[in-house]
């Protein structure tokens, strides 16, 4: 009986070194080409990551920037700054009414007979203090900020407000019998608005690009605007725009501000440019700010 404990090999079938080197190969090929694919992929999700946050930083500042600087006080814009460091500087609107007196300068007792300070809409009524003055009629930064004039020591626009009174003595109660309130100032206003409006605020905010960011400082309303190099709230990072010497005054530089003034068809307004970089995306914001209010 023939023994079947040994091995047979008879038609056994295999691959070849030649076979399973041309799989070897063909694996590779794949894999190459999978992990180009992949790799491009990966990047282009960075990239896309990347570009949506910048957008994302951007926006959020750009708005928050373009909604305080509207609600300011007109004609209250200034700029100012070096190669290192470029300032806006505006003041914020507290509140703003009409009258229907003011007095002039030398005048006695100095009261603006005024509109009752309430909104009907919010329900909030706004009682000023001590800290707030009162603007009429400002027609360019040095009215808002009271820079003497040498040619016209009076022409002065911005007064400190003393005290708020109705028929109760309180003019937070809304109590008066006309809808007038009496606001004491410490001195009559060189000239009346046309509109007769009148602007309450009691002090002023610069945003300052340095080092590719951009500072929020508050600081009281003073005749010389600060430059501010350091301190403040940080509000925006990877900022990218060449400052120049002179901010506002070269045409087509990266200067984040500038101010046009007003001509026969618009108002006068603010341009700021905002250029963000991070890695290879960039990102550029240029808005045109408008002050609504007229004075």
């Amino acid at each position: 009986m023939p023994s079947n404990t040994g091995l047979n090999v008879k038609g056994a079938k295999g691959f070849t070194l030649v076979e399973l080197i041309l799989v070897i190969i063909v694996l590779g090929i794949v894999s190459v080409g999978v992990a180009g694919f992949v790799r491009s992929a990966m990047f282009a999700y960075i990239d896309m990551t990347e570009r949506e946050s910048l957008l994302r930083e951007g926006s959020f500042f750009v708005e928050r920037f373009t909604r305080e600087l509207a609600d300011s006080v007109p004609n209250s814009v200034r700029i100012t700054g070096d190669a290192n460091t470029h300032c806006l500087q505006f003041v914020p609107l507290n509140w703003n009414t009409y009258y229907l007196n003011i007095p002039k300068v030398g005048d006695t007792p100095a009261v603006v007979d005024l509109v009752e300070m309430h909104n009907d809409l919010q329900g909030l009524t706004y009682v000023p203090d001590n800290n707030d003055v009162a603007i009429v009629f400002p027609l360019t930064p040095d009215h808002v900020y009271g820079v003497s004039n040498p040619a016209n020591a009076d022409d002065v626009r911005v007064r400190s407000i003393l005290s708020c009174s109705d028929d109760d003595s309180d003019c937070a109660t809304n109590a008066d019998s006309d809808g007038v309130v009496q606001l004491t100032v410490n001195d009559g206003f060189f000239t009346d608005s046309p509109a007769r409006r009148l602007y309450i605020a009691d002090s002023s905010v610069s945003y300052c690009v340095r080092g590719g960011a951009v500072y929020r400082h508050e600081s009281a309303i003073s005749a010389t605007q600060p430059l501010f190099t350091s301190g403040g709230s940080l509000m925006a990072q990877h900022l990218s725009n060449v400052l120049s010497p002179s901010p506002a005054l070269v045409a087509g530089a990266q200067d984040p501000f500038r101010l046009l003034d007003s001509a026969l068809r618009r108002n006068a307004y603010t341009q700021a440019r905002f250029i963000f970089t991070r890695d290879d995306e960039q990102i550029s914001f240029i808005k045109e700010v408008h002050i609504p209010n007229v004075p």
